[in-house]
């Protein structure tokens, strides 16, 4: 009967989601199996880090509605299969693995926070920074920072954060700060990697640059394979990868 039930509740998850084109088929599918890696190490209760993360970052980029910016040209598209693996797949490997589940926490909570701080920092459109070169650059571009995405940034953190409160009994307001600081700190890292290596377009005097190329556009920083998935992938898992040498 249990197995029926999750059979039935992740058919419902993947036609909901494909339908209010939230994920790709594929992309649903593959964030069921996620689930499902999750839910045999460390339980169900574990899936709502998973969740909210997803339901936030939905719920922001409906509410939060930019029409056109320099980023990622995936941007208000349905969330891809590698772009569910680049922000979820280090939450599965640490459950996998059988890490300390802070870890958890942790991953979920840059993935959160790098997200937010794109979808808020795109819709108010303040001034935006080159993290690294200090020059204003177009709201959305890869490693540009604002103070509102940044705020946003840090609510993220401090979301996935408090969960630790229901997921982990001995959880301490010292954990919880450990989590929304490491959260924050990836949302910096995913900036500097950004500026540093994601490739940028030059597409004009009219369009400026862009994390999109446009037919008469060429490359102007960064690696051209550089993808902003990859760029997610990379500050997820360095900084679990810190907090994992750093915590106890």
């Amino acid at each position: 009967m249990i197995y029926t039930a999750w059979l039935l509740l992740a058919v419902a998850f993947v036609y909901l989601s494909v339908i209010r084109k939230s994920l790709t088929p594929p992309a649903a599918l593959t964030a069921v199996s996620l689930g499902a890696i999750v839910i045999a190490t460390h339980g169900t209760p574990w899936l709502l880090p998973l969740f909210t993360f997803f339901g936030s970052s939905t719920l922001i980029g409906r509410l939060l509605p930019v029409e056109a910016d320099a980023g990622d040209s995936k941007d208000r598209q349905p969330r891809d299969v590698v772009q569910v693996l680049c922000n979820g797949g280090v939450y599965g490997f640490v459950a996998l693995l059988g890490l300390p589940p802070i870890l958890l926490l942790v991953s979920m909570a840059v993935a959160t926070s790098d997200t937010w701080a794109s979808e808020i920092g795109k819709y108010i459109r303040q001034p935006t920074y080159d993290i690294l070169r200090w020059r204003r650059v177009p709201p959305g571009l890869s490693g540009g920072i604002s103070w509102s995405g940044t705020g946003g940034g840090a609510a993220g953190a401090a979301l996935i954060a408090t969960l630790g409160f229901l997921l982990l009994p001995a959880f301490s307001a010292t954990e919880y700060l450990v989590v929304s600081g490491f959260g924050f700190l990836g949302m910096l890292v995913d900036s500097v990697l950004g500026a540093a290596l994601q490739a940028r377009y030059d597409n004009g005097p009219a369009a400026g640059l862009s994390d999109t190329p446009l037919p008469h556009g060429h490359l102007a920083h960064g690696l051209s394979w550089m993808t902003n998935d990859l760029v997610n992938l990379l500050s997820i898992a360095l900084v679990t990868l810190l907090a994992y040498l750093v915590l106890p």
